[in-house]
C-alpha cells in the first residue's frame, strides 16, 4: 500500500472517531463544571477546609457533662478556667518516679505492669497477690511473669501514694491495683473495653481488688490533657467513673 492509500486510511479512522471523541470532551466539560459547582457551594458554606471535630474537644466533652446531667455551669468554668491542670501533671511527674514511661500503666500492690494486657495475665497477677506470694520466689503459676528477659510484672516494689485519686472497691482490699491511663490512649480504651470489666466484677466488686486511677496524659496526644481535667471536674460533683466511662467509649468512636 503507497503512502497516499495509508493518509487516506488514516482521515478515514480519524473522521470515524471524532463524534466520539467530541461527546467524550462534551461529557468531561459537563462532569468538571458539576464539580466545580459543588466546590464552590462548598466553599460558600464554609464546609471545605473545615476540621472534624474531635470527640475528645472541650466543646464535646461539655456536651457530655450535659449528659451525665453534671451542674454545667461550674463544669465549664472548672475546665475552662484549669483548675485541675497542675494536679494532672503533677501526677504525670509522679507516674514517672514509679517507672511509668506509657500508658496504660498499673501498679499492683506497688509491682509496676506496663500495656494493655489481657485479663488472664491480670488475674494470675491479682491472684499471686491475694495468697501473699512473693514475686522474688515466683510459683509455676506467675513464673513467665518475672521472666527476666522479657518481665511483665516488675519484681522491684514500689510505694504508692493514692491521696485522693478516684478508687472503686474496699478501702481494705487486700490488692490495691493502680492505674495511670490517657483518655486518647488506643491502648487504654483497649483495656478498658476489653479487661476492665472482668477485674471489676470478679476482684473490685468482691472486695478483693481495690483500683485506683491516677492520670498519665500523653504529650504527643492533643486532647488527652483536658480530657483529664474534665474527668476531675466530674469528679467535684460525684461522677468521675461516669466521665471515664464515656470519655472511652466516645474515644472509640474516633
Amino acid at each position: 500500500m503507497n503512502a497516499m492509500a495509508e493518509a487516506k486510511k488514516f482521515r478515514l479512522s480519524l473522521s470515524n472517531l471524532t463524534p466520539v471523541l467530541l461527546v467524550f470532551v462534551l461529557l468531561l466539560s459537563l462532569a468538571v463544571a458539576i464539580l466545580w459547582s459543588k466546590v464552590t457551594k462548598l466553599e460558600k458554606s464554609g464546609t471545605v477546609g473545615a476540621q472534624i471535630e474531635s470527640v475528645l474537644s472541650v466543646g464535646k466533652i461539655k456536651s457530655y457533662a450535659k449528659n451525665l446531667r453534671l451542674k454545667t455551669k461550674d463544669f465549664n468554668k472548672c475546665l475552662d478556667d484549669g483548675k485541675y491542670a497542675q494536679k494532672v501533671k503533677d501526677e504525670v511527674a509522679e507516674g514517672g518516679k514509679y517507672g511509668v514511661t506509657g500508658t496504660p500503666a498499673f501498679l499492683l500492690n506497688g509491682h509496676l505492669i506496663s500495656g494493655a494486657l489481657p485479663y488472664e495475665f491480670f488475674q494470675r497477677a491479682i491472684e499471686f497477690e491475694l495468697k501473699g506470694g512473693d514475686w522474688t520466689k515466683p510459683d509455676a503459676t506467675v513464673k513467665d511473669l518475672v521472666d527476666p528477659k522479657n518481665p511483665i510484672v516488675e519484681v522491684k516494689k514500689v510505694n504508692v501514694v493514692l491521696g485522693d485519686a478516684p478508687r472503686k472497691g474496699d478501702g481494705n482490699a487486700k490488692v490495691v491495683l493502680v492505674e495511670f491511663s490517657d483518655f486518647e490512649c488506643p491502648y487504654c480504651e483497649r483495656f478498658y473495653s476489653q479487661t476492665l470489666g472482668q477485674i471489676e466484677t470478679n476482684y473490685v466488686a468482691t472486695g478483693k481488688v481495690l483500683l485506683v486511677f491516677k492520670q498519665f496524659p500523653l504529650g504527643f496526644h492533643q486532647y488527652a490533657q483536658k480530657a483529664a481535667e474534665a474527668s476531675l471536674c466530674a469528679k467535684e460533683q460525684g461522677k468521675f467513673w461516669e466521665m471515664h466511662n464515656k470519655l472511652f467509649e466516645m474515644s472509640k468512636t474516633q
